[in-house]
């Protein structure tokens, strides 16, 4: 005898989505700003609205919207960081956007993100794949459909690059004008035309090179006669090197030379075997004679090696050391750079001095050395009063902040979000009217443009207003940050660590071999005085 299974359907509803006078929100975006895209935009806006206004256990906050904004990080889209702010304020109880790829197309910022909200109490609420983030399955959910989403932009992203090596097999390449001194571009073949006029500039910088001359006194004469760089810029020896490079000027191309680091980010980074590249010999007319280029290839490796300078070297001295790119000359703001005083002798001495004194435009500023285990001690005594100091010094200034930050009854926000919130409602009205066929496609497209335009004048100003709001935000974060960190030294300071250097103080600027000063990350100054 077979069982008798008894289905008990759910009588449970949402409660959030339930819940009366629930703040509600909208989150659009879309990724280019093509005409079909922003008509994209538009909808997406007057859907919304309408959609949160409809519902009448739903008071409708705001529009968050993006556009022309890709959606891979959360970090370029600046109303999707506004959107954070406000839930971190309390302004919000769920925020509701079409799908997942709209959010985030990132499955990492997308998971942090709603667990972040989910711990506030806030619920997101996606139309498309129904998925309400309070509800107990929906990160089980979220996690794979999000990570679809991540997938669908990263065979994206290979299938551009995919076209580009195609691109590249086929000798076509893209070079901009502006950046490549000596060539122009044809207007009708699209290739590289030798300018004569700043042809001879490039002759003269390797004819130098060949001379005997560095990059960096190449670089100082030709700011010392008034030749300006193609961008307008001071010239400087990595300027002057990259041309020396240049295999372009020898009139041939190296295709990919920088690749994608990452499908998610889409950092660039430089190409060091990780994909192929393609040479085309002979592409163009050269500037300068195959000899010759080949020669100061030659001449750039050589110099390199007889100062020790192997990319080995150069790998392991780049910011190993504990105060590396924090020290700056308090009266010409370059940075300080690490050194060894009386090398090979008994009284030899590491200390920092102003690398003013090292560059081809600026004269050395009159700052001197200061002595590096003088400078670790002050900045451990400064580690310690910070931390004897936590209960007086930051946790007040904590506490100031939080009650700065608080902008939910600034009658000048206020009066913004009414605003916005009328404009929508007139959006929402003009999208009834032309879907009941009182409007004409084009009254209906020109009214929603302007109140558009309206929507974005006021979004302006009420930025205007919080920009200050937000910096203090991140004073905030930064001075909870310090707080951590000190506390959890336990005051056992006896040491420099970079970790602790590095989340701690912003920059230690040498006024004088008398005076430095340490600026913390949250923007506190202390100075303390060298010997005294």
């Amino acid at each position: 005898m077979g069982k008798k299974i008894t289905v008990i359907e759910a009588t449970e509803k949402n409660e959030v989505i339930e819940e009366v006078n629930l703040r509600v929100c909208a989150y659009c975006r879309v990724s280019s700003m093509h005409e079909e895209q922003q008509n994209s935009f538009a909808a997406q806006v007057a859907h919304y609205t309408q959609y949160i206004n409809q519902n009448p256990n739903w008071i409708l906050i705001d529009i968050y919207a993006d556009e022309g904004i890709s959606g891979t990080s959360k970090e370029r889209r600046i109303d999707f960081l506004r959107l954070i702010n406000d839930c971190e304020c309390g302004l919000i109880d769920l925020v509701i956007t079409k799908s997942i790829s709209r959010f985030a197309r990132n499955t990492a910022d997308c998971i942090e993100v709603v667990r972040k909200l989910k711990n506030l109490g806030i619920g997101v609420y996606f139309e498309k794949e129904n998925i309400n983030t309070l509800s107990g399955e929906s990160e089980l959910l979220l996690s794979i459909l999000s990570s679809i989403a991540q997938e669908e932009m990263i065979s994206l992203s290979q299938n551009i690059r995919w076209a580009n090596q195609r691109r590249y097999s086929r000798g076509e390449f893209q070079v901009s004008p502006s950046k490549l001194t000596g060539y122009d571009v044809d207007p009708v073949t699209k290739g590289l035309v030798v300018n004569k006029e700043e042809a001879q500039l490039i002759k003269r910088i390797f004819k130098e090179y060949i001379g005997g001359k560095g990059a960096a006194k190449i670089a100082r004469l030709l700011n010392e006669e008034g030749i300006p760089t193609i961008t307008g810029k001071v010239w400087r020896g990595s300027s002057v090197r990259r041309m020396l490079k240049n295999e372009k000027y020898c009139g041939d191309v190296l295709m990919q030379k920088t690749i994608t680091s990452n499908d998610i980010t889409f950092k660039r980074k430089l190409n060091r075997g990780e994909q192929p590249q393609y040479y085309i010999k002979d592409n163009h007319e050269p500037i300068v004679s195959r000899e010759e280029f080949e020669l100061v290839q030659r001449l750039t490796e050589e110099r390199g090696l007889a100062k020790g300078l192997t990319e080995d070297v150069k790998k392991k001295t780049s910011n190993r050391y504990v105060l590396s790119g924090k020290i700056v000359c308090g009266k010409c703001n370059m940075t300080y750079k690490r050194t060894t005083q009386n090398s090979g002798k008994m009284c030899a001495r590491v200390a920092w001095f102003c690398s003013s004194a090292q560059d081809s435009i600026r004269r050395a500023c009159s700052n001197g050395a200061i002595h590096d285990d003088t400078l670790q001690l002050i900045s451990i005594n400064v580690l310690k009063k910070l931390y004897e100091n936590i209960d007086t010094l930051l946790v007040p200034f904590v506490e100031i902040l939080r009650e700065v930050n608080d902008i939910s009854n600034d009658q000048d926000i206020i009066e913004c979000d009414q605003q916005i919130r009328a404009l929508l409602r007139q959006m929402s009205a003009l999208t009834d009217l032309a879907s009941k066929g009182s409007l004409t496609p084009v009254l209906y497209n020109r009214q929603m443009t302007e109140v558009g335009q309206k929507i974005k004048e006021s979004k302006r100003k009420r930025e205007n207003i919080t920009r200050k709001h937000y910096a203090n935000i991140t004073i905030l974060k930064d001075t909870e940050k310090i707080i951590d960190c000190l506390k959890s030294t336990e005051g056992n300071i006896d040491s420099l660590e970079k970790e602790l250097v590095d989340n701690i103080f912003d920059k230690i600027i040498v006024k004088s071999r008398q005076q430095v000063v340490f600026r913390l990350l949250n923007g506190i100054e202390l100075s303390e005085r060298i010997g005294g």
